[in-house]
């Protein structure tokens, strides 16, 4: 962290020592929040005054607790700096409910805070504690987005199994890890011989591990794995509730994804209905068989050919048909003869009647069979109605 001077810093005259206290200067020194190298300053003035053994030793005894409290002071700095971030961090990750977008900051957070070259979050894919990594920050390319690591190897392995910390200075030469020789290289590559990492623990269980990795050796300090501690901490929460979020998306998704299948499937049933309404309605209507097989072939936008059970044809035109196979009965479901001609049986109760055959001009959807299976029942309605105007029994030319 910088050195940063106050105002009054800026502003602060030295003592000309005609009082002899140097150690007063040392505390204007600290009350003014003047850089460190004020106090050896103070030192050398002393010196140069001629000042005696003894105040020079109450000096010196100033400027080491100076420093002391200069530290003191500068850690107190940075956890409020560190905590100030963390704080930020909370509102950031409680504000976004997309994983992706929250393990991204969390890395972004991750490199800042402890100054390192690299930072990854991997969340966990298996039970046995694979992992993928989903975000990272810093320049980076064989540890990359998208990475399986290991679930028995490598340090993320250890943090599983204790739930703890786990930092190295030197990881090519880590004894406490089983290595995994595609992740050593993948880190080799890297350059990577620094690494912290924790568990992204939460109440539900343990979602990831956050990774902190630097290219030098450097020995990680246990207030910098504090700190991380707690950005892990804030990090599995929100983790884990994007992630029960996405699954309850996912969830409300299909289920207006069925919703939406059933309106339409009744909204089809509907159709068919009122389908089936016209056409048991047109064949009660009296306009015969062949009126009916008209209107059959608008509806299934078809040619219609309409035959007894003889092979008489009582509707259509026979001429336009390929040679069609002797007329037997068939089950009341629709069913395609060739490519492109489809066949239902005319059925009276338990009497076979004959067929309607259609060649509709576009494929047959699975509706346009039921519509054919209507217009089968409909033609067995209408030559019902031509017996009954007739007179007479039999499907014959007058009931056409």
């Amino acid at each position: 962290m910088a050195k940063r001077t106050t105002a009054a810093a800026a502003h602060w005259e030295p003592n000309d020592g005609e009082d002899g206290s140097g150690a007063l200067e040392i505390l204007e020194l600290l009350a003014v929040q003047a850089p460190l190298d004020g106090i050896d300053e103070v030192l050398l003035r002393a010196h140069d005054r001629g000042a005696t053994a003894d105040e020079l030793a109450a000096i010196h005894r100033a400027g080491r607790l100076g420093r002391t409290v200069h530290g003191l002071l500068d850690r107190r700095r940075r956890r409020e700096a560190d905590l100030a971030a963390l704080l930020d961090t909370a509102r950031e990750l409680a504000s976004s409910c997309d994983v992706d977008g929250l393990v991204k900051t969390v890395a972004h957070r991750t490199r800042a805070l402890l100054q390192v070259d690299m930072a990854f979050v991997a969340l966990l894919t298996t039970g046995s504690g694979d992992s993928v990594i989903r975000a990272s920050a810093g320049a980076t390319t064989s540890l990359h987005i998208g990475l399986q690591l290991p679930g028995k190897h490598g340090i993320g392995a250890v943090v599983r199994e204790t739930g703890a910390p786990f930092w190295t200075s030197d990881y090519q030469s880590e004894t406490r890890v089983d290595h995994d020789p595609e992740l050593d290289a993948a880190i080799a590559r890297e350059g990577i011989r620094s690494v912290l990492a924790l568990p992204l623990h939460h109440a539900s269980g343990t979602v990831g591990v956050l990774y902190a990795a630097h290219r030098d050796v450097r020995h990680f300090e246990p207030d910098e794995a504090a700190l991380l501690g707690s950005l892990a901490d804030l990090a599995a929460a929100a983790v884990d509730k994007a992630q029960w979020l996405e699954l309850y998306n996912a969830e409300v998704a299909k289920l207006e994804e069925h919703s939406a299948l059933a309106m339409e499937t009744i909204e089809t049933e509907r159709w068919l209905e009122a389908v089936r309404d016209h056409i048991i309605g047109f064949a009660l209507s009296g306009q015969g068989v062949a009126g009916l097989a008209a209107e059959v072939g608008v509806l299934l936008d078809a040619e219609i050919l309409v035959r007894d059970h003889r092979g008489r044809i009582l509707a259509g035109r026979e001429e336009t048909w390929p040679p069609l196979p002797p007329p037997t009965a068939s089950p009341r479901t629709p069913m395609l003869l060739d490519a492109g001609t489809w066949q239902a049986a005319i059925w009276a109760g338990t009497t076979w009647l004959g067929h309607i055959l259609a060649r509709p001009r576009t494929a047959l959807t699975p509706e346009g069979e039921r519509m054919l299976a209507y217009a089968g029942q409909a033609v067995a309605l209408a030559v019902g109605v031509g017996r009954g105007a007739a007179g007479v029994g039999g499907f014959d030319s007058r009931c056409v």
